[in-house]
């Protein structure tokens, strides 16, 4: 069976953030015990030479593990920590660090273009190193060129985390290989775009929220903020049945 892309009206931006408190109320140890894990492995892993580069690839292979947990909540389980690490089992592990390999990849290219946008429209090299030096004291008549060079970057960004966004769950829960999930993903994103607006709204003033009690109110947040993807892969892909054979009653 194949997945259809279904558009949802703008208020299920709000309903997929709010429909992901029970996936972490199902087990609030489990799921806050794994965040706590993966942040000490992010702090570890980057203190070695390439950490960075390691955790970028490795990031859509935890991702997949919690959709992996979600799956087991909406199938009548609960979400264990044991699931963070299941992405990293067959038949997932290569899709989804193949899936890292490409958003670091392209990531990188287009960082390197927004320097040399930045190099260009600035005035090249000189602008930096006086900038750096605090030689420049006022930079209002570069206002417009910085405002365009972050649009650009904006505009370029965009795309690539709309294509990643769905991807893991997407891998895990159909045998779709990396690239054709993101092409899946970037096109729920765009079909979706006021509801994914919204919910990005929602998600930045809850992340502002969040970190005012010493940013204690993650380890709630970054859960629930997992498991709406999951919710939200429910709303924006339904499976085809036209397929399938009908059933005669007799």
């Amino acid at each position: 069976m194949s997945l259809n892309i279904q558009s949802n009206n703008i208020g299920r931006g709000w309903a997929w953030i709010s429909e992901a408190l029970p996936y972490f109320k199902s087990n609030p140890l489990g799921w806050m015990g794994s965040i706590i894990v993966l942040f000490i492995i992010s702090i570890v892993v980057g203190l070695i030479p390439l950490g960075s580069l390691i955790m970028n690839i490795f990031f859509p292979v935890f991702t997949g593990g919690y959709m992996l947990g979600c799956m087991a909540y909406k199938n009548g389980g609960i979400f264990e920590f044991q699931h963070m690490f299941a992405g990293f089992k067959e038949p997932y592990f290569k899709r989804l660090a193949l899936l890292g390999v490409i958003y670091f990849a392209v990531s990188l290219v287009i960082i390197i273009l927004i320097v040399i946008l930045a190099i260009v429209m600035l005035g090249g090299i000189d602008f930096f190193q006086q900038l750096e030096q605090a030689e420049i004291e006022d930079l209002s008549s570069y206002t417009i060129d910085i405002l365009l060079v972050l649009l650009i970057g904006a505009s370029l960004f965009i795309p690539l985390i709309m294509s990643i966004w769905f991807a893991s769950v997407i891998i895990v829960n159909r045998e779709e290989s990396a690239t054709s999930a993101m092409v899946m993903s970037f096109n729920a994103c765009l079909k979706n775009i006021l509801p994914i607006t919204l919910y990005g709204i929602i998600a930045l003033v809850l992340s502002v929220l969040a970190a005012i009690p010493l940013m204690l109110g993650y380890l709630i947040l970054l859960p629930i903020l997992s498991a709406s993807i999951y919710v939200a892969y429910q709303d924006c892909f339904k499976l085809d049945t036209s397929d399938e054979p009908t059933q005669l009653i007799t």
